[in-house]
Parts: structure tokens; C-alpha cells; sequence
């Protein structure tokens, strides 16, 4: 009769387990994801008060916009615009052939998987 009970017994320790390691793992997970958004968090408390007022959440989109309209006019003209486009697009063409392929992209999840495939089949048939 022992032996009956054995593998059920065993396989409820093996789940248990299972689920003791991914509660862990998560755990991990969210703790790297806090320390993360405090660090940032302290970034964006520029004078240390330890709040973050309207002008310290904005003060980085502000230098954004400041560096974007070069002429200071405070509008970002089709030109401006065009010409930090223009810059990107550079950087990231890094064949300088005029165009952006799969491997010039960003890898920043966004599906790029799915469209590294299909590049990569749509290559096989033109092989």
C-alpha cells in the first residue's frame, strides 16, 4: 500500500517545488523591476527633496524639445522635425544604402521576431 502513495506524494513535493522556484523567480523579477523605477525615480528628483515636482517630470522632454528646435523659436518647424529624422535614420543605416533592413533595427521586443523570420524566409526564396 506504501507504494501506492509514493509517486503521488512525490509528484505533489515535484509541484510544490516547481512552484516555490517560479514564486522565487518572480520575485526576483519584481524586485529588479522596484529598484529599477527607484533608481529613476532618484534621477528624476533632481534636487533631492525626495518628490518629484511637474518641472523636475518635465524637465527632460523639455531638453528634448529645446535640442529638436534649433532655432529657438519654441515650434518644431517641418524642417526641425524632418532633420531629426533625417539623423536617426543615419545612425541607423549602418551600410549607409539608403535603407533600413531587419538586422539596423532596435532590438526592443515590438515583434521583431516575427519579422526577422519573415525577412529571413522572404531572403530563402530570393536565394
Amino acid at each position: 500500500m506504501r507504494k501506492k502513495h509514493t509517486l503521488p506524494v512525490i509528484a505533489g513535493l515535484l509541484t510544490v517545488s516547481a512552484a516555490l522556484i517560479a514564486g522565487l523567480a518572480s520575485a526576483d523579477m519584481k524586485s529588479d523591476r522596484t529598484k529599477k523605477s527607484m533608481m529613476y525615480a532618484k534621477k528624476l528628483d533632481t534636487n533631492a527633496d525626495g518628490a518629484i515636482s511637474l518641472d523636475e517630470l518635465t524637465a527632460r522632454q523639455d531638453r528634448r524639445f529645446a535640442k529638436i528646435d534649433q532655432n529657438s523659436n519654441g515650434l518644431i518647424d517641418k524642417d526641425e522635425f524632418n532633420a531629426r529624422l533625417v539623423a536617426m535614420f543615419t545612425r541607423m543605416d549602418q551600410n549607409g544604402d539608403g535603407l533600413l533592413r531587419d538586422d539596423e533595427l532596435p532590438r526592443q521586443g515590438y515583434g521583431k521576431k516575427h519579422h526577422h523570420q519573415h525577412d529571413h524566409r522572404d531572403k530563402n526564396k530570393n536565394s
